[in-house]
């Protein structure tokens, strides 16, 4: 089985790496814990508080010390940064007996900057203050995820030192070659060949248009939104790690409603005639564009489709700068997206900003003025004024400024909360966004909600909510026990689920599959099914060297919730669609969570993809365990004699503290594309017996014997992506 060898030994050493590392490179949670005096526990010491506090949460809650004004620091044993403390704390300041919890932040001497980009000093409007975007606060807990893509739909781009590595392949929806000034239509480039207009150009259908050097627009509104940072070069972007798909739609003169909306719908992940799909839908899309008018009948299904789709939870728009209300400037006014005004460094309404009551927020956007550059924002830029020449950067200023500094702040929450809904983000914007200065002219009739702060708003988001569904576990066909005999076991770490398919050839014998499904949107993997051969389940040594696979089809696992889903794919030529349930045989049923608070050694639920020890060993088999209650289903994939894929299944019952033992036994059933699937077809024949014992949460060994070979093999679980995942 190559592709789990390819999974796991191309990042074991990595995740080994960070799963050891996790104390040295991310501060232990600690919290400031005051539990109400008078409570029903008040009489007892801080210590046993401590103690019940943990048994009734869940926590692996540790008093450190008790603090003056009566106040505890207790430490959360596996947990690290902020973001998992955030959500701790939220927990643990729910229970009725605490008057309050805090993350107890580690602080540090005052520097001037806490990041050493070439031009931090003139981005004065990311600094933590009443009137600027607080970032600084804001990456004390997160600095964005690569998982996070925003699409910045615009002018293009230009490939710049200072975004190097940042962008995705993204598509220029330009119709018109005249407008698109590339010699062509729409193709798959999305970068800027300039837009400057030059009076002999104002003839024909640029008559009306303004002269003017090109803008590189799209690559300063990108560069604000994640601009290199802390590399000592350029500027500072405000998430560090998200990716940019460029989606082209404006150009020489601006760009049509058309190629606009088909703009908004391919970076949502919709279908646009002639266009081929894209493969990297973005959570995030910013607008800074616009014109005068009412919200156009095109736009709203569009929006409404984007978020529908289920991979866009945010369409940023700048309200313009025509000094009017919002009511007049499209897509600003349409419902669904976010409006955002421009701030001065002093709090108050830019004098060219659009206003009004369909203001969601505002965001410092910058006054240029070549006396005044510090009230203006500092973008990445090219220094040519009609075809691109060299990278470089300018002071600019408009909401087109404003409306980035949104999206980036989006993209930083759902770095710590990737499940957030689009309504989510509204109200975490708008609750958290720092109140207008009494002298700065701004009201929320005016310029909507506050100014949008982005540390209060990821620590919001950080702790809001349930965290991401986790799907691992084993599942079988709908409605349960519809199609008994066959199962699919999911071992669901980050976006990845690697799947182990249990069925039957055409022969009905025993036949088992592997999938690497990576997430493809909000609940749905997709990946290539493949079939193995190895060396017999007996030979020693295991050579994993022997172990070769081959691609048999594809498969795509959608999911409505956490207990319901759909199995498509196509295996040989032969596609089908089932639907999933999870597979219940006893309780409780555990709650599954991919870099919870607990670490794998410390856990009591075995549930979980398990291979042979030390990890990689024996790359090529495993074993799904399945643990409800005082019982664990064990699947076993690996060989026969022959070298042919064979899996073994059975119940082991608990016997004493970490130990659990069953019987064996071999399957044969109807073939995995047999319709209807006849359990009564399938039959069960014990070969031998199985012994699980564990001596933590993450080791154990397996003894068995099949047919008369009596074996013993250390286990470990299979982390492909750090730190893996806990069920409770």
């Amino acid at each position: 089985m190559k592709m789990l060898r390819r999974i796991v030994i191309g990042v074991i050493a990595l995740a080994a790496m960070l799963g050891a590392a996790a104390s040295a490179n991310a501060q232990q949670a600690r919290l400031i814990v005051k539990f109400k005096a008078g409570g029903a526990k008040s009489a007892l010491t801080a210590a046993d508080q401590i103690k019940r506090l943990g048994g009734t949460t869940g926590l692996p809650l540790r008093e450190l010390r008790g603090m003056a004004l009566g106040a505890q620091v207790v430490t959360v044993d596996g947990a690290y940064g902020d973001a998992a403390a955030l959500r701790i704390a939220a927990q643990v300041a729910r229970n009725p007996d605490v008057e309050f919890a805090q993350v107890d932040h580690l602080r540090h001497a005052m520097a001037a900057y806490p990041v050493n980009d070439e031009f931090i000093a003139a981005q004065t409007y990311l600094v933590d203050s009443p009137t600027a975007l607080n970032a600084f606060d804001a990456w004390t807990v997160t600095h964005g995820s690569p998982s996070v893509t925003v699409a910045v739909v615009d002018t293009g781009y230009r490939p710049h030192a200072g975004m190097a590595g940042r962008f995705l392949a993204g598509y220029d929806m330009i119709s018109d070659p005249a407008v698109a000034n590339d010699g062509d239509g729409r193709d798959p480039d999305a970068s800027d060949p300039g837009d400057w207009l030059t009076p002999a150009m104002q003839t024909g259908q640029f008559a009306k248009c303004a002269v003017g050097p090109s803008s590189w627009h799209g690559t300063g509104v990108a560069s604000v939104i994640a601009a290199n940072t802390n590399d000592g070069l350029w500027t500072a972007g405000i998430d560090w790690n998200a990716k940019i798909l460029p989606v082209r739609a404006l150009g020489r003169c601006g760009g049509y409603d058309s190629d606009i909306v088909d703009g908004i719908a391919w970076a949502a992940g919709l279908p646009v005639p002639g266009v081929p799909a894209n493969p990297t839908p973005a959570e995030v899309i910013n607008l800074s564009l616009g014109g005068t008018g009412n919200c156009d009948p095109v736009y709203p299904p569009v929006i409404a489709a984007a978020y529908a789709h289920g991979v866009t939870r945010a369409i940023v728009v700048a309200a313009g700068n025509g000094a009017t209300d919002v009511a007049n400037d499209t897509p600003a006014n349409c419902p669904g997206v976010i409006a955002v005004a421009s701030t001065t460094t002093t709090g108050g309404l830019a004098s060219y900003s659009n206003f009004g009551a369909g203001i969601t927020l505002s965001a410092p956007g910058g006054v240029f003025h070549y006396l005044r550059q510090r009230d203006a924002i500092l973008v990445l830029s090219n220094s040519g004024t009609t075809v691109p020449v060299a990278d470089s950067f300018a002071f600019e200023g408009g909401t087109s400024l404003a409306a980035p500094m949104v999206s980036g702040t989006v993209s930083l929450m759902l770095s710590v909360n990737p499940a957030l809904t689009p309504d989510q983000v509204v109200s975490i914007l708008t609750s958290t966004s720092s109140p207008f200065l009494a002298t700065s002219g701004c009201t929320t009739a005016l310029c909507g909600a506050g100014i949008v702060n982005a540390g209060a708003a990821v620590r919001a988001a950080a702790a809001t909510g349930a965290a991401a569904p986790n799907y691992q576990g084993l599942w079988w066909a709908a409605p349960a026990g519809s199609e008994s005999g066959w199962g699919i076991n999911f071992a669901h770490q980050g976006d990845i689920i690697f799947a182990t398919w249990f069925t039957y050839d055409t022969t009905g014998k025993a036949w088992w599959l592997a999938l690497q499904a990576n997430r493809s949107a909000p609940g749905v993997y997709a990946g290539t099914i493949f079939t193995t051969r190895g060396p017999p389940f007996n030979a020693v040594p295991f050579d994993p060297a022997r172990v070769t696979e081959m691609p048999v089809g594809s498969a795509t696992l959608s999911f409505r919730d956490a207990n319901d889903a759909s199995f498509a794919y196509t295996v040989n030529g032969v596609s089908q669609t089932k639907t999933l349930v999870r597979e219940v045989f006893a309780a409780p049923v555990p709650v599954c969570s991919f870099g919870g608070t607990l670490p794998q050694a410390q856990a009591s639920n075995y549930q979980d993809l398990w291979w042979a020890s030390p990890a990689g060993v024996e790359s090529g088999w495993g074993m799904n365990l399945t643990h409800q209650g005082d019982v664990i289903f064990a699947t076993w994939f690996t060989y026969d004699a022959n070298g042919d894929p064979l899996w073994l299944s059975g119940p082991a019952q608990k016997t004493s503290a970490g130990v659990y033992a069953g019987t064996l036994y071999r399957t044969t059933g109807p073939g995995f594309n047999a319709v209807p699937f006849e359990p009564s077809k399938v039959t069960q024949t014990p070969v031998g017996t199985l012994t699980l014992s564990f001596s933590d949460g993450a080791n154990g060994t397996f003894a068995y014997t099949v047919n008369g070979v009596s074996q013993v093999k250390a286990i470990t679980r299979e982390v492909f992506v750090a730190p893996g995942t806990v069920c409770q």
